[in-house]
């Protein structure tokens, strides 16, 4: 640290041959800077502060009903929008300032300056907007300001109407829209049912109640058949052991026909103690019974008739087990095509189930649809309602009401420029760079002042040194440079100090020339 210090001084100890020079820069700067800030235009700003009253009695009664927009945000929204280019050519042709324009580069001129010398500020929590602008005229910064409140305001009544217009023929359009779809959508439905007739849910009956009912028939009906098989495979075995003739014996026994039906009657007797009368074995034990008892009352009728004289009589039983048999194969080969129906409606109903599933699947698609563009349909009739009420609300009542708190006066004395400030920065500048011309100067011709730093430079042996010994002569001179330097800095003071004067009177080179 100690070293830096050394260092330090003995730069500012070089710098000191150079004063004059810095000195002569600090005046070159600190007039034309102090002419520069005189001679700058005086700039007016002109304010005005308004409250935007959000609050409405209406929001809460209408809650739920209306359409409730962000009134604070739409109006900040506005604030961000005051300064675009229609909005500023408005403000240029309400304060005449378009007039001074005589082509489109002009008016862009006229739009910049109108951009940058235009403000405005809110503080959010208490919804206060200040609007100023900045111009060398009082009476124009005034007029500028007037307009910008005007259009201000204006833009965010008419924005808020703009809105409403542009929903309601949004939802409109929409509306109109999503007719044609549903139109579109119930052909379809229509034309779907009206070609897939006697598939739809609901069609026919269950489909899987008949499928499970069919499977139950064609148990049933192969069941049949195998009994049926087996009772005809009985009497073609037991036909084969019987006569067909027999002699008579004169004994008087049970005719084989009564036999044959007492013990089928037996045998139905026992079956509807198992089955009821519609099983398919007890129908047939039935129709069995009714043609042997048929058959016996044609028999009876033939005993009537006169003997022809043959010596045998055909054996009765033998007939009645053909008849029968022929009745067994009679009833296999109905139960055969029985089972054919019920496999072939089996399958005709698995091919429906199919189809079924597949027109099911279709419809539901279509009724999914159908029932997303109904939804959507009767939301945007609700929001088209809900927006002719917000609208008739805004067009009714006023939902933000603007109040001018400070209202635009024509400024009495200049906001800008700050000449003392600006002055003050001139003259600090001024100094800052004649020192730093000298540091500079000091750098680009260094000199070496003293043994040691000499040795630590050139890395040599210093056998001695030789001092100034300074004469009383050369001491005045040194004491009158130095109350020549100091009066050279006190004079810019002394400048700095009578132009304060002369801004604080309002004495300027600008008041001069106006």
């Amino acid at each position: 640290m100690y070293e830096l210090l050394q260092q330090a001084l003995g730069y500012l100890k070089v710098a000191s041959r150079y004063k004059w020079w810095g000195v002569a820069t600090a005046w070159m700067i600190c007039l034309a800077g102090w002419a520069f800030v005189s001679q700058m235009p005086d700039k007016y700003t002109a304010t005005a502060k308004v409250y935007v009253d959000t609050r409405s009695v209406l929001r809460p009664l209408l809650r739920g009903l209306t359409i409730q927009p962000d009134v604070s945000a739409r109006v900040r929204l506005m604030t961000r929008l005051l300064f675009t280019r229609p909005n500023l050519e408005k403000v240029a042709r309400m304060t005449d300032l378009d007039l001074t324009a005589k082509d489109e580069k002009g008016m862009e001129a006229i739009v910049n300056r109108l951009k940058n010398s235009l403000e405005i500020s809110s503080s959010r929590q208490e919804n206060i907007y200040s609007l100023s602008a900045h111009d060398s005229d009082p009476q124009l910064a005034k007029r500028l300001v007037q307009a910008m409140l005007t259009v201000f305001v204006e833009q965010a009544l008419g924005e808020s109407r703009k809105d409403s217009d542009s929903a309601q023929r949004f939802l409109i359009q929409q509306i109109k829209e999503y007719e044609r779809r549903l139109r579109v959508a119930e052909k379809n439905i229509e034309e779907f049912k009206r070609k897939n007739y006697g598939l739809l849910p609901g069609q026919g009956g269950d489909l899987y109640e008949q499928l499970q009912k069919a499977h139950s028939q064609l148990e049933e009906a192969k069941l049949a058949l195998m009994e049926a098989v087996n009772r005809r495979d009985e009497i073609a075995r037991q036909l084969e052991d019987e006569e067909p003739m027999f002699m008579e014996f004169g004994e008087e026994t049970l005719s084989p026909l009564e036999t044959r039906i007492q013990a089928l009657e037996s045998r139905l007797d026992d079956m509807l103690l198992q089955y009821t009368s519609k099983h398919p074995q007890v129908i047939a034990l039935k129709h069995s019974i009714a043609q042997l008892k048929k058959q016996q009352a044609e028999q009876t009728n033939e005993a009537m008739l006169p003997d022809d004289g043959s010596g045998g009589e055909a054996n009765p039983i033998f007939q009645q087990m053909r008849i029968a048999l022929s009745e067994a194969e009679a009833n296999v080969a109905s139960l055969k095509a029985r089972v054919k129906i019920y496999e072939k409606k089996i399958e005709t109903l698995k091919n429906q189930m199919d189809e079924r599933l597949k027109v099911e699947t279709a419809l539901k698609s279509l009724n999914r649809d159908y029932s997303t563009i109904m939804d959507n349909y009767n939301e945007l009739l609700s929001r088209r309602e809900q927006a002719s009420l917000s609208e008739s609300v805004e067009q009714n009542t006023d939902t933000v009401k603007f109040r001018v708190v400070d209202p635009p006066q024509v400024p009495s004395k200049p906001s800008a420029p700050n000449r003392i400030l600006l002055s003050v920065g001139v003259l600090g500048g001024g100094f800052l760079v004649g020192f730093g011309l000298t540091i500079l100067l000091a750098l680009l011709r260094p000199t070496f002042i003293s043994v040691q730093q000499l040795r630590e430079i050139l890395q040599l042996p210093v056998l001695g040194s030789v001092s100034m010994n300074w004469v009383p002569a050369i001491q005045r001179k040194k004491w009158y440079e130095f109350l020549r330097f100091c009066g050279a800095c006190a004079g810019l003071l002394i400048i700095f100090a009578m132009l304060l004067l002369m801004e604080v009177k309002g004495i300027n080179l600008y008041s001069l020339n106006i």
